[in-house]
């Protein structure tokens, strides 16, 4: 999953909400983690990556590969992780109580207090996007295609997520459809997994 439902997908604090937004920024095993970061945090990531694990092996993230152009499939998980916030954003008000931008204030409240514990590559830029809306940019197609195109630019292998937009266009009523079936068992499977400091055990 993308920036957004990981933080959604979060327990209502804030270390976890780091802890699950850092998920795509930390490298490395939880063991060899242990002391960089409190436990809450580190739960966070944890669970972060084992929503990535059932996201990526669910059937309708492999149903929807077929539905992205084929220059840009070897990128089809982080394409669809991306077009499940586009529906989430769309639909928020049918996954949380609160509204978005107070939920997107406080996720951005909390990486700047744990401003120390975040990577330089998220620190250093936190500022400025969060002044970008970041969190909030999900739920139009112009949105998403800044999106692409900043991913675009790091580096040239990246070049074919510059149009990926095309694909959502091209196939919008199949990945909303995927969305609105595929969220709510992630949300129910995340459930069962129990509090994250249950992680370790």
């Amino acid at each position: 999953m993308n920036y957004l439902a990981h933080l959604l997908l979060a327990e209502n604090h804030a270390a976890s909400r780091v802890g699950n937004l850092l998920g795509d920024f930390v490298p490395g095993r939880p063991e060899s983690l242990r002391g960089d970061f409190p436990d809450a945090v580190l739960n966070g990531i944890i669970r972060h990556r084992a929503i990535d694990r059932f996201t990526d092996s669910h059937r309708i993230t492999n149903s929807l590969k077929a539905c992205i152009s084929p220059g840009r499939r070897r990128f089809a998980g982080a394409i669809t992780d991306i077009f499940h916030d586009h529906f989430l954003t769309r639909h928020w008000a049918d996954h949380c109580p609160w509204p978005l931008g107070e939920f997107t204030a406080a996720c951005n409240a909390a990486l700047t207090a744990h401003r120390d514990f975040l990577p330089p590559e998220l620190a250093d830029s936190l500022d400025e996007r969060i002044a970008d809306n970041w969190l909030g940019r999900y739920g139009t197609d112009e949105g998403l295609e800044q999106v692409f195109q900043r991913m675009a630019a790091r580096s040239p292998a990246f070049a074919p997520l510059r149009d990926a937009v095309a694909d959502l266009i091209a196939s919008r009523a199949v990945f909303e459809a995927a969305f609105h079936e595929f969220f709510p068992d992630l949300r129910r499977w995340v459930q069962s997994l129990g509090p994250e400091a249950d992680a370790w055990i």
